[in-house]
């Protein structure tokens, strides 16, 4: 009797006390074999630099490239076919049963290698962390060594991800109305675009497939649409989005012309407009696109006041110093400060009309 009462004790006592949680070990990944934009075929050697880098950190379980090969042919999924959306990657990670997957492009651009990386949490179906990087030097080889660096860092940050899962939490919807051709240093500059909106929680984009069929069922080529204040709002108020980015990358002569302009569509008022700078040298648009989407990041961060930038002399100055000064966009505002000194005269493409193509513009390499 004593010794049943004392296994009840025993018992008891383990019932009550509160369980340790069990160690939880390394989150599963797959990485997706990056995509070059200029022909959509896959680059293993990319993924593979991606892979040493995370696996140094020692804080992944990498789903090997064999072992998640294996598992979408069970599922009848072609391994070979790229993908680079959040969607088939969300399916593939469903399909090999991992908390996260690694996704993105590296293409040759110019001079540069241009890479985007788009981490996925598969638990929660949301983009947690994004990179926008270029391969820099005079040889392959040199930018691939440059990016096998980019690469070490960007794997101790993806290690330090910790990702919200209140999947309630949703940021500003946005669509972003791309009137470049369809060329393929186009399609570079339009990934890097979404990319970075995908890495910023104050905004959810429209993906480019669901902007299309939308388009589609309304009935509207965006290529007729005048680039105006009002026909931005208007057709932002049609596709039921609260923010508007408009984007061109275009060939004047000899020199390309970058255009990005924010539309709070709300509001009905235009944020953010920084003055393009053409250039024959496709990589100084680079810079471009990093001061717009800097100072536009941190004015949704740090205060909604819109900031409002149209061309024209003296005044462009004036916002290039001030974003120097308050340490939006660093050196490279500086740069772009330095370019508005040595063009003083009129430039007949930096007028207050965004040029546009009446009709949607033919494909071009």
């Amino acid at each position: 009797m004593l010794t049943v009462l004392a296994a009840f004790a025993v018992s008891t006592v383990d019932a009550a006390a509160p369980k340790a949680e069990a160690v939880r070990g390394p989150s599963r990944i797959a990485i997706l074999e990056f995509v070059d934009l200029t022909d959509n075929q896959q680059k293993p050697d990319i993924s593979d630099m991606v892979r040493k880098a995370l696996a140094s950190t020692g804080k992944w379980s990498i789903l090997a490239r064999d072992s998640v090969a294996k598992r979408l042919g069970e599922f009848n999924i072609n391994p070979h076919q790229s993908c680079n959306n959040p969607q088939c990657s969300f399916d593939i990670g469903n399909v090999v049963q991992a908390e996260y997957v690694l996704f993105g492009t590296a293409t040759p651009l110019a001079s540069v290698h241009a890479v985007t990386l788009k981490l996925l949490h598969i638990p929660t179906a949301k983009i947690v962390w994004t990179r926008v990087m270029e391969g820099e030097g005079s040889s392959d080889a040199d930018r691939l060594r440059s990016l096998e660096k980019s690469f070490a860092v960007a794997a101790t940050e993806i290690s330090q991800i910790k990702p919200d899962m209140d999947k309630s939490k949703h940021g500003k919807t946005l669509a972003v109305i791309d009137l470049s051709e369809n060329s393929l240093q186009s399609r570079a500059f339009f990934e890097r675009v979404c990319t970075r909106i995908y890495g910023n929680p104050s905004f959810d984009l429209m993906s480019p497939t669901e902007l299309t069929e939308l388009l589609t069922a309304l009935e509207i080529n965006k290529y007729s649409v005048v680039p105006s204040l009002e026909n931005m709002i208007g057709l932002g108020q049609k596709l039921g989005v609260s923010n508007l980015l408009y984007s061109r990358l275009y060939r004047d002569g000899r020199s390309y012309i970058y255009r990005l302009a924010m539309y709070d569509v709300a509001n009905k008022a235009l944020i953010l407009e920084l003055p393009p700078q053409p250039s024959e040298d496709l990589i100084k648009l680079l810079d471009y696109e990093k001061v717009f989407f800097n100072t536009l990041f941190s004015k949704e961060k740090d205060e909604p006041k819109m900031a409002v930038v149209k061309d024209g002399g003296k005044s462009n100055k004036a916002l290039w110093i001030s974003l120097g000064v308050l340490g939006i966009g660093g050196g490279v505002a500086a740069y772009w400060v330095e370019n508005l000194r040595k063009s003083d005269k009129p430039n007949n493409t930096a007028d207050n009309h965004i040029p546009f193509p009446r009709d949607p513009p033919t494909n071009a390499d």
